[in-house]
C-alpha cells in the first residue's frame, strides 16, 4: 500500500469521525453515545495512523469501520418499518451517507491490502508494500511530488465531501454563515458632546 493510500485513509477516517461526533451530538441518547464513541475511535485510530506512517490493527479496522454503516442502515430499516423519519431518528441522510461513504472506503482499502499482503499476519512492512512487481523501497518512498500531489488531491476530496455533510448536520445548521461574523454595531450613548450643543 502506497503512502498516499495510506494518507488518504487518515484522512478518510477523519472526515468520518467529524460527521459522527456532529451527527451524535444531536441524536437520540442510545444512538448519540454509539455515534459519538465510533467518532472518537475513528479519530484516535486516524491520527494515529497519519503519525505512524502505517495502517494500525489492519484486521480489526476492516471489520470495525463496517459497524456504523451497519448500525445506520438497521436504524434507517427499521424506523421507516415504524414510520420514523430520518430526521426524527437524528441520523440525516447526506451526513450518514458520506461517512458510510468514508467507512467503506476504509474497510474495501484495508481488505484489498491485506488480501494482496503475503501469506501469515501481515505486519507494518508488509502492509506499506506492494507486492505486485514492485520492491519494498519502490513501493515505500514514492517520488516528492508524486506523494505531494496525492496529498493535496486526498485533503481537497476529504474536505469537499466532508465541509457539505457537516454543514447539513443539526450543529452546522446552527454555524455563522460565510462571510457574516455575527459582530454587532456598539452603541454609544449620547453624553451630551457637540450635538447636544
Amino acid at each position: 500500500m502506497s503512502p498516499v493510500v495510506r494518507t488518504w485513509l487518515g484522512f478518510a477516517a477523519l472526515g468520518a469521525a467529524l460527521i459522527h461526533l456532529a451527527v451524535g451530538v444531536t441524536a437520540p441518547l442510545t444512538l448519540s453515545v454509539l455515534l459519538l464513541g465510533f467518532g472518537v475511535a475513528e479519530l484516535g485510530w486516524g491520527i494515529a495512523t497519519l503519525a505512524a506512517g502505517r495502517v494500525l490493527v489492519p484486521r480489526v479496522i476492516v471489520g470495525a469501520a463496517l459497524i456504523p454503516v451497519f448500525m445506520w442502515g438497521t436504524t434507517v430499516v427499521l424506523g421507516s418499518g415504524l414510520g420514523v423519519t430520518s430526521s426524527q431518528t437524528g441520523l440525516l441522510l447526506y451526513p450518514m451517507a458520506v461517512a458510510s461513504l468514508f467507512n467503506i472506503f476504509l474497510a474495501a482499502t484495508v481488505a484489498i491490502a491485506l488480501r494482496h499482503s503475503p501469506p501469515g499476519l501481515p505486519t507494518p512492512a508488509t502492509l506499506g508494500t506492494s507486492v505486485v512487481g514492485t520492491s519494498a523501497v519502490g513501493a515505500a518512498t514514492p517520488s516528492g511530488w508524486r506523494f505531494l500531489t496525492g496529498l493535496i488531491v486526498g485533503g481537497f476530496l476529504i474536505s469537499a465531501l466532508t465541509t457539505p455533510a457537516l454543514a447539513a448536520t443539526e450543529v452546522g445548521s446552527h454555524a455563522v454563515p460565510h462571510g457574516s461574523h455575527k459582530v454587532t454595531e456598539p452603541t454609544v450613548p449620547n453624553s451630551g458632546g457637540h450635538d447636544a450643543h
